[in-house]
């Protein structure tokens, strides 16, 4: 999973996050990059050792793409302009990418077809800016990789086992403090609210007011700057005891539908995803409870955080989910994941008939212990 988004299936002393392999930039000059250039817009000049001519790459914003390129006697170049910075990758049909910022600025771009990890970039200020990040960063994630090896060991001890994820604990808690003094200490940085806008709904309202307000002014109109003024209008997490907070959401058939909508006794509303492992995992025990208890009035809401509405339709009918099923087609940047909090799937509320939050994170047979508990009252 991409933790640059940022995504993160949730810590706990039994749940571990797992990160893709990293790609070293390296802000070097060599004999066949030539100087940078101010331009009306963008020209990207790319050259990837050991690839065929007449291969594509891709420029992709997020997971779209923007445009398409022929690799000829192993170099290839876009051009264009953007309104502001933004980060964009080059991908190659394998899957492999290369991650960086774009301005109206030349970049260029050395790499080889076979290794990403020593990849060169040159470009704008902002890319040098994200490399004073990524350095401090990147080692951390060595020792984090480092632990998640040790934590493959079968005969850990439980002492261990807790052990390291403390230890994890501590590494996450320690790029977080390098990502906020960045943030403080670069205020006119497109790196900074970059950051803000990705690490927003797991570092909350509170702490990502008080890093926004003091951003330049240009930062706070930038479109990262409005997706972080639209998360801080939203209305706080509910909590366990707390009134559910109202949807709505569109089905499999695009018809509207809302959580208030359910008539139950207990209602689940079920975050997931049809690309995340551990919720598809999750779903036949989920059915096996929807079926001990439907009839004495339990009923599921899955809420998907998909982008893409084949895979999310085509995992529905694939794992035979029964049970109402909404979506935005936002991920994590929709309203009701960011309201509700969710940083990591799969997650749930569940909710009593008067809509009060009775429970939160239910999972296997946590589930089923709160139903049976709840059903016998």
């Amino acid at each position: 999973m991409n933790f640059k988004k940022y995504f993160f299936i949730g810590l706990s002393a039994v749940t571990f996050t797992f990160f893709s392999c990293k790609q070293k930039q390296q802000n070097e000059q060599t004999d066949d990059i030539h100087t940078n250039t101010e331009t009306n817009g963008y020209q990207i000049i790319g050259n990837l050792k050991n690839i065929p001519d007449s291969t594509w790459v891709y420029l992709h914003e997020h997971n779209t793409v923007k445009d398409s390129a022929l690799v000829i006697s192993e170099k290839f170049e876009f051009t264009g302009s953007v309104d502001e910075p933004s980060k964009r990758n080059i991908r190659l049909k394998n899957g492999k990418s290369i991650s960086f910022w774009i301005e109206n600025k030349t970049i260029e771009i050395k790499s080889n077809k076979n290794d990403f990890s020593n990849t060169i970039i040159r470009g704008g200020k902002i890319q040098e800016e994200s490399l004073l990040l990524k350095k401090p960063i990147d080692s951390i994630f060595d020792e984090i990789t480092q632990v998640h090896k040790l934590f493959e060991n079968q005969n850990l001890t439980k002492y261990e086992r807790d052990s390291l994820v403390k230890r994890q604990n501590t590494l996450f808690e320690e790029i977080k403090n390098i990502n906020i003094k960045f943030i403080k200490d670069h205020p006119n940085s497109y790196v900074s609210i970059s950051r803000l806008d990705g690490y927003a709904s797991n570092w909350g309202k509170a702490t990502t007011k008080t890093l926004f307000e003091p951003l330049s002014e240009e930062l706070k109109a930038s479109h990262y700057g409005k997706s972080i003024k639209h998360f801080i209008s939203l209305p706080e997490v509910p909590k366990i005891g707390e009134k559910f907070i109202d949807f709505e959401l569109v089905d499999i058939n695009g018809k509207s539908i809302k959580i208030s909508d359910g008539k139950s006794k207990y209602a689940l509303i079920e975050f997931w995803a049809s690309w995340c492992y551990p919720c598809r995992k999750e779903n036949p025990n989920l059915i096996k409870t929807y079926s001990t208890y439907k009839d004495k009035g339990f009923e599921i809401i899955g809420v998907s955080i998909d982008n893409d509405k084949k895979n999310w339709i085509d995992a529905i009918k694939k794992d035979s989910l029964p049970w109402k099923q909404g979506v935005d087609l936002k991920g994590f940047k929709s309203d009701i994941a960011l309201t509700y909090g969710i940083n990591g799937i799969p997650d749930n509320f569940l909710i009593d008939e008067q809509g009060i939050i009775v429970a939160k994170t239910l999972r296997g047979n946590a589930l089923e212990n709160k139903l049976k508990e709840l059903f016998t009252e």
